[in-house]
């Protein structure tokens, strides 16, 4: 999922008033993605790229030739991550050319970054901003410390967690109750799928 902001209009079932896009794999005509569209009035787009590394960067080139000055991508194995901390994200971008949400497990859950510091061709950015897609060692607990050492300027936002083993899918079925019982903003598609889960068991 990327949020991103330009001239934005509110998305329903979002407390943020920004566009969001949702990166689509294998197919962006996928039954699930396109249920999304209609419901959320999410955007499509489709990830490219050899690794994540390179898909991440992909999308980010996509969004900044259309125009998106500031774009925050989060990944959708982090369902709860609390909108205080997307605003933030947003807010920093202003000034800071890179924000990053540190994940409990040694890599990020969110990564921003501003038009105005991204190398992108198909931008057109004159400014140099240093290579943190490629040679990092996706999925292992060193992506944030290997990304971090390349960057001289960037913002740090609270740790928080996602969602990779048995063990994490516990907790984010305890984590859901509690904000359920709290009326607080729920990951609704997330919330369809851990209560099929339970049926099925």
């Amino acid at each position: 999922m990327a949020s991103l902001a330009r001239g934005t209009r509110p998305v329903r079932a979002s407390p943020l008033s920004v566009k969001q896009a949702l990166a689509c794999t294998p197919d962006t005509k996928d039954r699930f993605f396109t249920q999304c569209k209609k419901q959320y009035s999410v955007l499509l787009v489709q990830q490219k790229g050899a690794d994540l590394g390179a898909r991440m960067k992909n999308l980010f080139c996509w969004a900044f030739s259309r125009g998106f000055q500031r774009v925050v991508m989060i990944g959708s194995d982090a369902p709860t991550i609390p909108a205080s901390f997307i605003k933030e994200a947003f807010s920093k971008l202003k000034t800071m050319p890179i924000v990053l949400g540190p994940a409990m497990d040694g890599g990020y859950y969110l990564i921003g970054r501003n038009a105005r510091r991204a190398c992108c061709p198909d931008y057109g950015a004159k400014l140099p901003f240093p290579d943190i897609f490629s040679d990092i060692r996706w999925g292992s607990h060193t992506v944030l410390s290997e990304t971090i050492t390349r960057l001289s300027r960037h913002h740090l936002l609270p740790f928080w967690y996602d969602v990779d083993y048995q063990e994490d899918i516990d907790f984010l079925r305890r984590h859901l109750s509690i904000l359920t019982k709290r009326k607080g903003v729920l990951p609704i598609e997330t919330l369809k799928f851990i209560n099929k889960m339970k049926s099925r068991k």
